[in-house]
């Protein structure tokens, strides 16, 4: 299923992350009944062309200015979901193992985005924020490499950053990825994605294959880095598989606690080079480490 008015199915995204939001920090969730009810109006509902979004055009005309980062081995980025705190966020934890199975090799950055309910002006300036960064520490840092995780929102932010500006909904007019930063990206990892494709082959978890996310992204927009991906969707999330009956809003909040944020840091450590022979860590713990991670890189967790 496919809302019909993309621009509109934005609005739709804030809702409904909003009220994901609201039982992962345990507040009162919106009455599904109601979000249920939005959903279906934006999908069903005539639409003329809508007129350029003030708030988008305002963030693609602000300078982007990031700060330039240590050149580690690593630079991990995370891209937080609607809502969430930069700190003690989903992808937190998945960061965190990565960086603990790479001591003293990864730098770990939120991108600087609102990661509010204004999808169109918050998410335009994530991309642009992303891609500036991105482009900056290859100039800087030629021999840095990159693992880019994103949740919900940031899950777009990050996916139309690496897509090319006629294949994104969001940052249209931000600037794309140099050929050296694209090629620096070693690692991607998602988790309740908007933009999901039921049928793209990097995907895993509980999905159906028929069914695509609210604000699915061309097919082959991101076949480049299909090889360095791993998009995690449950059946339950009506995010990235754009449920509109028997709402369940819980289900955009499992990756908490189903096992997938271990799933993900794994496949992202299985793409980071081997630790040197010898080394405290590598005795320690890298071989439980990459065995999982090994397992995982084999194949999608379904």
């Amino acid at each position: 299923m496919t809302l019909r008015h993309p621009r509109a199915a934005v609005a739709a995204l804030a809702l409904t992350a909003g009220c994901a939001l609201a039982l992962s920090s345990c507040a009162s969730p919106t009455d599904p009944a109601v979000t249920r009810e939005s959903l279906q109006e934006v999908a069903t509902a005539p639409a003329p062309k809508p007129d350029p979004d003030p708030a988008e055009e305002e963030a693609e005309e602000v300078p982007v200015e990031v700060e330039l980062l240590e050149c580690s081995p690593y630079l991990v980025v995370t891209a937080r979901g609607t809502g969430e705190p930069t700190t003690g966020q989903l992808l937190s934890p998945v960061a965190r193992t990565i960086a603990q199975s790479r001591p003293d090799q990864v730098v770990t950055v939120d991108v600087e985005y609102p990661a509010d309910t204004d999808v169109n002006g918050g998410a335009t300036l994530g991309v642009r924020s992303l891609v500036t960064m991105l482009n900056q520490q290859t100039l800087e840092c030629a021999e840095q490499k990159f693992v880019l995780l994103g949740y919900s929102q940031g899950a777009m932010v990050v996916g139309d950053a690496l897509s090319a500006p006629a294949d994104r909904l969001v940052g249209e007019q931000a600037d794309e990825l140099s050929a050296e930063a694209a090629a620096a990206v070693i690692a991607v990892v998602f988790y309740g994605d908007p933009r999901f494709v039921g049928a793209a082959p990097y995907n895993a978890g509980s999905y159906d294959e028929e069914r695509d996310g609210l604000l699915p992204r061309p097919v082959d927009s991101l076949a480049d880095y299909a090889d360095e991906m791993r998009n995690y969707c449950v059946s339950a999330d009506f995010i990235c598989q754009a449920v509109t009956s028997g709402l369940d809003e819980s289900g955009h909040v499992e990756y908490f606690d189903n096992g997938m944020q271990q799933d993900g840091a794994a496949f992202a450590i299985s793409k980071l080079a081997p630790l040197p022979k010898g080394s405290k860590k590598g005795r320690d713990s890298k071989g439980s480490e990459d065995a999982k991670a090994s397992a995982d890189a084999n194949g999608s967790t379904r």
